[in-house]
Parts: structure tokens; C-alpha cells; sequence
């Protein structure tokens, strides 16, 4: 019982289209990125200020937290030095870096005069704001008295003339002020400055002296009318929360990885408005303050890309909370789409890495223990019964009908790679209610890929000793490798040389099916109901460590942990540096020759699996796991061997069930990685 062959009438579109997009993928791969020249110039600066416990003003609630969050982004999501950001909060040890009136005064200026003219600031300040009788406006430092403002206040016309004075290209103020104290405080907080001469003001007020200055773009938390308010739960102000959560590239809608002002403010506002209504019943409504006549879209973040594993967790934290602040219980998550030029393929791949994001999503969402995952196999069968198509994503008609099919199911993810130049990709995720058509949130981010992730984007390559660069001070030398390895996948299939010395074939009966090549794509003809076996052969003597996946699922079990029980899955869905391999040694054999027949289900002299069959995706055992996409695919990935760690020894063609256990062998050096992809004969047959 294995894997998966689409009927021919409902993929052959999708065939069409992946294959087109698999040959030009690579030359997409070596393209630049959306016109982001600006991003590589210039530095990026922070000037964080939040006021907590006032001494003469009510106190605040988590404005140190909305610092040191937003100097954690800044650093680990921008990749902002350390040098470049400052915070000024009350915890702070250095006097100067706490949030009194003299410390700003003396210190702002120096931080003003740092930045060039082709950098970028963020100014933030959260803390109280007031007005005096005669209108001018304060920011309040720490040590900030309302009855004395004039005196003990931060002046917003100096600050206005200091900003003015400020080089950098791009100033962003963000002002967070007017809290509304705790939900449960708020009382308390305006009793405590009743009766005082000076009248409280909101973000928006506080901003507007800054509008006609050039170069200075404003985001204020509020309007006049209404108070900042503080989101208990998240230990944050909820302008602050969504602000940091929008820098964090969830505001990266264009999927550049670049967040640029208009994506951040729309974020911010779409996000602060819904959760004020749902889970506060307040209104609170950001406000962005610009110059008019400005012209183009400043950005604010350069995002730095993150592990894959980390990035796909981020996405699913906010994925999750977007739906808990909705109500929405249950989701769909569609297959990861690729942003071709053809446009976006519904379940067009990106090899088995598309598949793996998909699995790891589904995981961490459920991961979260508020969120009910539907069976994938439901969800392709409904797609496949009424063709659904990727335009049909924008119709309110044809998604209220999806929803109706699947038991009113009230949204689904959709997740797509937006972007790919070297290890650099880009991911984004979309919440999407299926009754209103409407986006009720998204998540995103860059990610590096290791040469592991790379060698499951479908792609055939033989890696060469000259690919990888020598270890050097400033090197990165993953970046170059893989950049060679995109290169090299511009030409032929490694398979087409009969000097390739990892043979990879599929039999039927015994006998080799052939295939075809397309550029770097080799296509296999596998009919439904015919069971096969992979065979692979070595040229060569060596020794070789080899992960073999099929429909992105390891040929060999995995043990896992559930619920402190160890358990052994069978056919598990895996990113192929975490794979348990195959150690293929001629030195035990009498032939180079090994024969993999199935998904091994126990190891040893008396070793079992389950043969591969071809069926169709809904039996299929990637289905089974919600793993299921338009083309069967074979994954083989070659690695010098080196010492220790477990791996598993396969005897010869006549022997293949006698698998046996090897702990001397673990996986070194990538040395080549083969995909196969199996389809119908009619796909074959189409040119």
C-alpha cells in the first residue's frame, strides 16, 4: 500500500503547469528579488523609549515589555546590531538609559546625530502624553510631573526640531500613548489624575506637530477619541503587540521580504481595529501621519531569515491566534503553492519541501491545542470533485460552496513560496474565511535553506568537490554551495550520464521502467494497481550513506515520543536532514546492488514492510498523512559517510527484507541528490 497516481482527467492541467514551472524554477531561483537596491544601503536605528512606573503620574502597564519585544525583533527578525538600538526604560541600570527628562535630553540628541543619510530610524515612545493649558504638548518622562509639565516634560516641539535636524532617510515615530491602564484598572488610573492641571492626551494629538516635517512618517495608537489599550494576555499594549508582530514579517504581504510602510500600517490597523472590537468591545483605531505630496513607499525592515523550523512555528503561532481572536475552530490547511510566473498552481510543489512545510504547519497549529485540523484527504477530494482551481480562491460563490461540502468548514490556510534566490526563501501564509471570502490573517517571514532543505526542492544535481568553497574567515559557505548547486540543476538530469555512479530505476515485474527526461526532471510512467521497487546501484566501491524518501515520506521508520512513550512510525513524514538513512556498502555485497521494496515497518534478520503499490492519492500512504500532491516523487540523496550515529544496512536484490542494524555510519557531505517523478502514462505521453 503506497503512495499516490492522480487520475489522468484531474492532473493534467496541474502536470502541465508544475512541470513548466519545475524547468524554469531554477532560472527563478537565480534571479534578483523585487527592486529592494535601497535595502542594501544605509543602516538601520533604534530609539526605544517606555515609561512604566511613573512617579508623579499614574503607572503603566508592560511598557518595558513593548521595548525589550520590539528591540528583540529588531535584532533577531532585522538583523539590527546592538550598537544600533538604545532603550530607554526604567529598569535600566544606567541612569542615562532610563527614561528621565535629563537622560532624553542629553541623549537623544548624540542617537539623533547618528544615523546617515541613507539610513533608516525608528523612534518609539509608550508612556503618558499631556497638554497644557495654553496647548503645548509633552511626551512625560519617568520623572514626569503633570503639574509641572512645562518643567519636567519632554517638550514635543524640541523633540519635532531634533527629528527635523536628523539625517536618515526614512524617520519613523511611533507613539503609543493614552493607555487605557489594565482592563481592570482603568478606573483607577484616570481617578489618579483627576483634578490635575494637565490634560491627558492621545497618540494622534501627539503626533500631528510631526506631519510637515520631511522624511518623518508617523504611527500613532489612537485617535482623540480613544484610548491605547492594554492586552493583558499577551503582557503587551495591543498597538505595541500587533506593531512588533508586523515587523516580525507577518506585515509582509508582498512577500519580499521587505516590510515596507504601507504593508506595516495596513497590518497594524486591520489587526488593532478587529481585536479591539471582538475582545475588548472598544474602538481603538491607529493612525498613520504623513507628509503629503510623498512619493514611493518607504520600508521600514529588512527581514533576516530565520531556521525553517522556526519560521514555520512563528507562522503557525500567529495563524492561531488570528483564528482564536476570530472564533474560528476548525481549518483546512491547502498544500503549499510555488509564485511562479504561470502564476500560482493550485498544489502546484516545490519538490518535497512544499509537502514537508505543509505537514509542519498542520503540526505546530495543532501544536497550539486551540485549533481542529481537518483530515487532508477530505480536503483534496472535495478540490479534485469540483475542480477547484487557484482563481477560484477569490470567489465568494465557489469558496461558500467548498465550505458547505466539508460541513460548513469555516476557513483555510493557504500557504505559498513567494520568493526563492539561492538559500534565501521566502513564506507566506494567509487565514482565509470561506463564507465571506474575506483574509482574516497572515503570517510570513524568510528562511535560509541548508543544502539538506535544498536537495528536496525537486531539483537533480551530482555535487562536485570544487562546489564547496574551503572554510574561510567571512565565508558563508552554504551560500555558495548552493548557489553552484542552482547552477548545476540548469542542466541535464544527473541520471542522463551513464557515468553518474549513483544509479537510482524503478522496476515493475522485474524489468526497468523506463522514463523521460525533461531538462532536470526525469518522468516515469506508473500505472494504478502495478507495484514496483526502487533499485539502486553503485559504479564505485565507497561506501555511501543514502536517504530515500517517496511522496516525501521515509522509506524507513522513525522513532518518536508521544506522550513520553516511545513509539516507531512507519512511512513518516521528514525533512530529509533529519531522515533515518540507508548505508549502502559493497564491501558486504556481492554486487553493488540493493532493492528497496516497500516502507519498512520492522528492522532486522526478520524485517518487514509494505510493498509499493500505485494507487490512487486518497488510499495512497502520503494521503493517509495528509501528504498528498499532483505528482508522485521519489527522493534519493547520496552522503559520504562518516562515524557514528545510528543508520540502517540493506543486503543485496535477493536478500532486501533482511535489514539490519548499523550504528557505526551517519550522513556527511551531500553528494548528490536524485529525484524521480512517477506519473500516469498518459502524463508521459503529453508533450
Amino acid at each position: 500500500m503506497a503512495h499516490c497516481i492522480k487520475s489522468a482527467r484531474y492532473v493534467t492541467l496541474l502536470t502541465l503547469i508544475s512541470l513548466l514551472y519545475l524547468n524554469a524554477k531554477v532560472q527563478n531561483a537565480n534571479a534578483q528579488p523585487p527592486d529592494s537596491s535601497s535595502a542594501a544601503d544605509g543602516q538601520q536605528w533604534a530609539i526605544l523609549i517606555g515609561a512604566e512606573n511613573y512617579r508623579f503620574a499614574a503607572p503603566l502597564a508592560y511598557t518595558i515589555n513593548d521595548v525589550d519585544q520590539l528591540a528583540l525583533t529588531m535584532r533577531e527578525r532585522g538583523g539590527v546590531s546592538a550598537r544600533n538600538i538604545v532603550r530607554f526604560v526604567d529598569s535600566a541600570d544606567d541612569e542615562l538609559r532610563q527614561p528621565l527628562r535629563q537622560s532624553l535630553l542629553s541623549e537623544l540628541p548624540k542617537w539623533l546625530e547618528k544615523p546617515g543619510p541613507n539610513d533608516r530610524l525608528l523612534v518609539y515612545f509608550s508612556g503618558h502624553g499631556f497638554q497644557s493649558d495654553d496647548g503645548k504638548l509633552f511626551l512625560a518622562p519617568l520623572d514626569c510631573d503633570p503639574a509641572r509639565a512645562e518643567e519636567t516634560g519632554l517638550s514635543v516641539a524640541w523633540l519635532r526640531d531634533q527629528l527635523a535636524a536628523c539625517r536618515a532617510g526614512l524617520k519613523l515615530l511611533i507613539l503609543d500613548s493614552c493607555h487605557a491602564g489594565t482592563e481592570k484598572g482603568e478606573t483607577d488610573v484616570e481617578n489618579a489624575e483627576a483634578g490635575q492641571d494637565m490634560r491627558r492626551v492621545a497618540a494622534k494629538e501627539l503626533g500631528e506637530p510631526f506631519r510637515d516635517i520631511e522624511g518623518v512618517i508617523t504611527l500613532a495608537s489612537s485617535t482623540n477619541e480613544q484610548k491605547s489599550l492594554i492586552w493583558a494576555e499577551k503582557r503587551q499594549s495591543l498597538f505595541t503587540y500587533w506593531l512588533n508582530q508586523g515587523l516580525k514579517g507577518h506585515a509582509d504581504e508582498g512577500g519580499d521580504g521587505i516590510v515596507d510602510i504601507d504593508e506595516l500600517n495596513k497590518y497594524v490597523y486591520d489587526n488593532v481595529t478587529h481585536t479591539a472590537e471582538a475582545r475588548f468591545h472598544r474602538s481603538q483605531s491607529p493612525v498613520r501621519i504623513i507628509r503629503s505630496g510623498v512619493q514611493g513607499v518607504p520600508w521600514v525592515l529588512k527581514l533576516a531569515p530565520l531556521q525553517l523550523k522556526h519560521l514555520i512555528s512563528d507562522m503557525a503561532d500567529q495563524i492561531a491566534w488570528s483564528m482564536e481572536s476570530r472564533g474560528i475552530k476548525k481549518v483546512g490547511v491547502m498544500q503549499f503553492t510555488a509564485d511562479t510566473q504561470f502564476g500560482e498552481a493550485l498544489g502546484g510543489e516545490f519538490g518535497a519541501l512544499g509537502r514537508w512545510c505543509t505537514a509542519e504547519l498542520e503540526n505546530k497549529l495543532l501544536e497550539t491545542g486551540t485549533v481542529e485540523v481537518i483530515d487532508g484527504r477530505e480536503l483534496v477530494t472535495q478540490l479534485k470533485a469540483q475542480q477547484f482551481s487557484v482563481d477560484q480562491l477569490g470567489s465568494r460563490e465557489a469558496l461558500a460552496k467548498l465550505s458547505a461540502s466539508l460541513d460548513g468548514l469555516p476557513a483555510i490556510v493557504t500557504g505559498t513560496l513567494r520568493h526563492r534566490q539561492h538559500r534565501l526563501i521566502t513564506l507566506q501564509c494567509k487565514l482565509k474565511q470561506l463564507e465571506t471570502n474575506s483574509l482574516a490573517g497572515a503570517a510570513g517571514g524568510a528562511a535560509l535553506l541548508n543544502e539538506h532543505e535544498w536537495a528536496m526542492l525537486g531539483l537533480s544535481v551530482a555535487v562536485k568537490p570544487e562546489d564547496r568553497p574551503p572554510p574561510f574567515p567571512g565565508v558563508q559557505p552554504q551560500e555558495q554551495l548552493i548557489a553552484k548547486l542552482d547552477e548545476r540543476a540548469q542542466g541535464a538530469h544527473p541520471l542522463s550520464d551513464p557515468k553518474f555512479p549513483y544509479r537510482v530505476a524503478i522496476y515493475v515485474d522485474g524489468k526497468e521502467r523506463s522514463g523521460e527526461f525533461r531538462g532536470n526532471d526525469y518522468v516515469v510512467p506508473l500505472r494504478q494497481g502495478e507495484v514496483y521497487t526502487i533499485r539502486v546501484r553503485l559504479l564505485g566501491r565507497d561506501k555511501v550513506y543514502m536517504r530515500l524518501l517517496v511522496d516525501g515520506l521515509n522509506t524507513l521508520p522513525e522513532k518518536v515520543q508521544e506522550k513520553g512513550i516511545a513509539t516507531v512510525e512507519v512511512a513518516p513524514i521528514v525533512k530529509l536532514d533529519e531522515a533515518r538513512g540507508w548505508i549502502l556498502d559493497p564491501s558486504a555485497s556481492n554486487q553493488p546492488l540493493w532493492e528497496i521494496r516497500g516502507f519498512v515497518t520492522e528492522t532486522g534478520t526478520g524485517g518487514k514492510l509494505r510493498r509499493f503499490v500505485v494507487v490512487d492519492d486518497n488510499l495512497s500512504v502520503a494521503a493517509q498523512k495528509n501528504f498528498t500532491e499532483n505528482l508522485g516523487l521519489i527522493t534519493a540523496a547520496f552522503y559520504a559517510p562518516s562515524l557514528s550515529r545510528v543508520g540502517t544496512g540493506a543486503e543485496d536484490v535477493e536478500t532486501s527484507e533482511n535489514i539490519l542494524e548499523r550504528r557505526d555510519v551517519k550522513a556527511g557531505e551531500l553528494l548528490s541528490v536524485v529525484h524521480i517523478r512517477y506519473v500516469d502514462p498518459a502524463e508521459v505521453a503529453t508533450p
